[in-house]
């Protein structure tokens, strides 16, 4: 569930909960006030004042039942009555249907209690009278065939339901106490219950966050929750990766400028150590003929040579890493600029056998004519320089798919160690990690042709084949990227 409903859902409750709370208790509360300020009518009250006097009014039938037989008084009944009534401070007449008295039980009578009572002698089955802390009660009954009068006198005035003020201020109170109190207590619960959503994923991001502040780039955050929080904790886990993935390729670049530099030195130290020797020779006088001296000075010339070479390497692969090279793009047919790199004089005096596989599918891509020459031309002499045996044989291959173009060279040279794939195209790279070799190149080669695929958007990678040689396999989107079709970068 995300915040935001949550967030709602606590925002209907504190309405809600509180005015249910409240209706609760507001009707209870109506219940019993009703109860205590109800005025009942006035059969409601001869009911309940008939329900009051219904055992002194069977009792006295009973004792009217007995003494048409024998003397009442002599009854349990009658001692019972008596008893109860002088105790109640209440007092039993029975009269005769013309008004005699025949029966007093209970509280002596004071005179004005049964004159108080002359207006109920006359009622035709019940009635009662209450004034001044006193009331009266008569009822007329029919005893076998007889008809009798029976009247109670109590000094308590009956006054139906009391004024309950107090009780009803109280029930107020109460009611006012809890609606604050289940607001208080809904307003708690449901805090908890959005705090708590949101709690949980902090504490994670700050546990990621401190585990990052500590150097540990390998956190990942495991959020499952479908709500706010998922997205960040997916971007999270997006920001470790890249910040890891920085650090690497800072820590690879730091590798290959130590790599290079060290490259750079022992490549020049290896041509510039033989110019120094030979200059000395003859300057000594080492070389005593001309003929000597002449083979000290072309033997001078040539790691010149190959000094220069080194450096304009060197000079090509800084303006492709910074990206100050020009390029001028245009569409090349992949088949026929093959076949003019093929054909060209230093590989056919070299001991090369090119085939290159026919492909009678139009293939063309668009780049820079010039710096394609120098990709395939890497490759070519990487295989020349590599080859341990007189005739080296490569074949080149190419193919549309779907994004790109492959060209695809093979050799049948030495290949390279597994764990050499995938440094074969750093800068200064070298397979024989001693460069004990000076004449199989400084390394710079591959390099410069990773570079140049990378700046038209392509790919390069290498792969051993069986049973031997090596397979280079060159990537060319079908369409240049923006950089690639710009003049001048």
């Amino acid at each position: 569930m995300t915040v935001k409903k949550r967030l709602f859902i606590s925002n209907i409750l504190m309405i809600v909960i509180p005015a249910f709370v409240s209706v609760i208790v507001s009707l209870c509360a109506i219940l019993i006030l009703w109860h205590l300020f109800y005025q009942p009518s006035v059969n409601e009250i001869s009911e309940e004042i008939s329900y009051i006097y219904s055992g002194e009014i069977r009792g006295a039938e009973k004792i009217i039942k007995a003494g048409n037989k024998a003397d009442p008084k002599q009854t349990k009944t009658y001692a019972s009555l008596e008893k109860y009534l002088t105790e109640s401070n209440k007092r039993l007449e029975v009269y005769t249907d013309k008004g005699e008295l025949i029966y007093s039980l209970g509280v002596v009578n004071k005179g004005e209690n049964s004159a108080f009572a002359e207006n109920l002698r006359d009622v035709e089955t019940e009635g009662s009278i209450s004034y001044d802390g006193n009331s009266v009660y008569c009822k007329r009954t029919n005893i076998e065939n007889k008809e009798y009068l029976i009247c109670v006198y109590s000094n308590s005035e009956y006054k139906g339901s009391n004024n309950y003020e107090g009780v009803a201020k109280s029930i107020v109170l109460g009611i006012i106490v809890l609606v604050v109190v289940s607001v208080f207590v809904t307003n708690g619960f449901l805090t908890k219950f959005v705090f708590k959503k949101i709690k949980r994923p902090i504490d994670i991001l700050t546990e990621g966050v401190n585990n990052i502040k500590g150097g540990n780039l390998e956190i990942h955050i495991d959020y499952n929750e479908k709500d706010e929080f998922k997205p960040v904790c997916e971007a999270f886990n997006d920001m470790t990766k890249r910040l890891k993935e920085s650090l690497d390729y800072k820590q690879k670049q730091e590798e290959n400028r130590k790599e290079l530099i060290a490259g750079i030195s022992h490549d020049l130290r290896t041509p510039l150590t033989s110019i120094k020797a030979y200059i000395e020779g003859l300057i000594d006088g080492v070389a005593a003929t001309p003929q000597l001296r002449m083979k000290y000075m072309k033997t001078i010339k040539e790691k010149a040579d190959d000094i220069d070479r080194i450096t304009d390497k060197l000079f090509l692969f800084s303006k492709l890493d910074l990206g100050d090279y020009p390029f001028y793009p245009e569409t090349i047919n992949v088949k026929n600029e093959i076949c003019n790199i093929a054909d060209d004089t230093k590989y056919s005096e070299s001991n090369v056998n090119i085939n290159i596989k026919q492909n009678d599918e139009i293939v063309e891509i668009y780049a820079d004519p010039v710096q394609f020459r120098n990709a395939v031309t890497n490759i070519l002499e990487n295989s020349l320089k590599y080859k341990d045996k007189d005739v080296v044989n490569i074949n080149i291959g190419y193919e549309n798919t779907e994004k790109y173009v492959r060209i695809i060279i093979d050799d049948d040279g030495p290949g390279v160690p597994e764990e050499a794939l995938e440094k074969l195209f750093n800068v200064f790279y070298r397979s024989d990690p001693s460069r004990n070799n000076p004449n199989k190149g400084s390394g710079l080669g591959l390099a410069i042709t990773a570079k140049i695929l990378e700046h038209f958007g392509g790919n390069i990678y290498a792969e051993n084949i069986k049973p031997k040689g090596l397979r280079v396999v060159m990537e060319f989107p079908k369409e240049g990227v923006e950089s690639g079709k710009s003049s001048d970068n």
